[in-house]
């Protein structure tokens, strides 16, 4: 099949699913005190044609230009040439009116998705594209297109932060851009740069995919149904149990001379780099270790991932005499970098937490002397530890008395050994 075929294949199949999952109305009006300017005979009137918007099959959304003269203005999307069905500000049914202020006259384009009933205009909103090599793929007639509105990001709660997801796209290495006002005169790349090399990104198993976009730094980020290197730690896949085998092993403390199997996850192809950070008691210094995939696409062995697959970055720790060490983790994807360490406050092992800050509580991780021998009495002795102090009264004035309710219960005065 030939890549225009398969454009043409693409385009028509999402063609027939909108039309059969989000059946769209008769007609879309830009109703307000606008509509005298751009030609109605008077305004609020959601049967003017002159303010219809135009459905675009091809980008899926109703869109429309009028030339205003400067002034300050509202309007609605009334559908279906009543106010039965209508949308305001935030996308809300039977919403505030939107405001539209303009300094000067100008054509101002309107635009109306009947999928999110976000109504809007090129004054009020950033219009926004994600032009790449998948365009293709969720009907656009091709890839690289700044001026497909299938990729339009958008805002209708009015957050400031614009986003799209796809419909499922197959697995595959992607490309894609920001760009401006549907053409390519202003366009952002990796880290919000203008013009700047395009974001790549990867899917690693069919799903949708949704691209969110901070007009402030201009930077887009991607967010597959798999993971990828998109400058983002995904902390629900990152994992360390220092009592499992899986991720230690041998467990517990080793004689000097052995080797330690040190082990932690990752979702499949989130990271670029772990590495352990290791502190040596011996020496009193620290050490980062790079730490290598030993599996990679595999399972992440914990029930609420059953649908996702893990990597195992792997490092082994030896030492040829006793000694203690602690360690934990860096985790790093791009120019995002996170932390794993121990959570427990005795630091006695066990599932760790991971952090946006160094948290220097390690794991132990101890070599002994495998020539020591305890003393074969201490087996199986009973031993008693007494604490002194535990029977001095310091304070005599607060001793409890019989009858003294204390948590709900009376106090009660028995003999020593009762």
């Amino acid at each position: 099949m030939t890549r225009s075929v398969r454009h043409l294949v693409w385009a028509t199949f999402f063609l027939l699913t909108t039309a059969a999952f989000a059946a769209n109305p008769a007609s879309v009006t830009v109703a307000g005190d606008l509509q005298s300017e751009a030609g109605c005979g008077g305004d609020w009137d959601p049967t003017c044609a002159a303010t219809h918007l135009t459905y675009d099959a091809t980008d899926d959304v109703w869109q429309g230009t009028f030339n205003l003269p400067a002034g300050n203005y509202q309007y609605k999307a009334a559908l279906n040439d009543s106010w039965t069905e209508n949308y305001g500000l935030n996308a809300a049914p039977g919403g505030a009116n939107i405001p539209l202020n303009l300094a000067s006259g100008t054509a101002v384009k309107f635009y109306f998705d009947y999928k999110s009933h976000w109504i809007t205009d090129n004054v009020n909103s950033v219009i926004a594209t994600v032009p790449g090599s998948y365009q293709a793929a969720i009907g656009c007639p091709g890839d690289w297109q700044p001026d497909c509105l299938r990729s339009w990001l958008e805002d209708p709660k009015g957050t400031g932060t614009y986003s799209f997801t796809t419909p499922d796209l197959p697995p595959g290495n992607y490309e894609a851009k920001v760009a401006i006002n549907e053409n390519w005169n202003t366009n952002y790349g990796q880290g919000g740069v203008p013009g700047g090399a395009n974001i790549p990104f990867t899917v690693t198993i069919t799903g949708p995919v949704t691209f969110t976009y901070d007009p402030n730094t201009h930077v887009l980020t991607v967010q597959g149904p798999g993971s990828s290197h998109d400058n983002n730690v995904e902390y629900d896949g990152l994992r360390h149990d220092s009592r499992d085998a899986l991720y230690r092993s041998p467990g517990g403390a080793v004689p000097a001379g052995s080797d330690v199997k040190v082990r932690f996850r990752t979702f499949h192809n989130d990271v670029t780099d772990v590495k352990m950070r290791l502190f040596d008691l011996n020496s009193n210094a620290e050490d980062f270790r790079d730490m290598k995939i030993a599996a990679s696409n595999v399972s992440c062995f914990q029930d609420d991932l059953a649908k996702k697959t893990c990597d195992y970055w792997e490092t082994t720790v030896h030492s040829d005499v006793p000694n203690n060490y602690w360690y934990r983790f860096i985790i790093t994807d791009g120019t995002r970098t996170a932390y794993y360490a121990d959570d427990t406050p005795a630091l006695d092992g066990g599932l760790g937490k991971a952090t946006d800050t160094i948290v220097d509580n390690s794991y132990a991780l101890m070599f002994y002397d495998k020539n020591f021998k305890s003393a074969a009495w201490a087996k199986d002795a009973v031993i008693y530890q007494i604490f002194p102090d535990r029977f001095r009264n310091g304070r005599a004035n607060n001793d409890p008395h019989t009858g003294d309710v204390r948590y709900d219960d009376p106090v009660l005065s028995l003999p020593w050994g009762t």
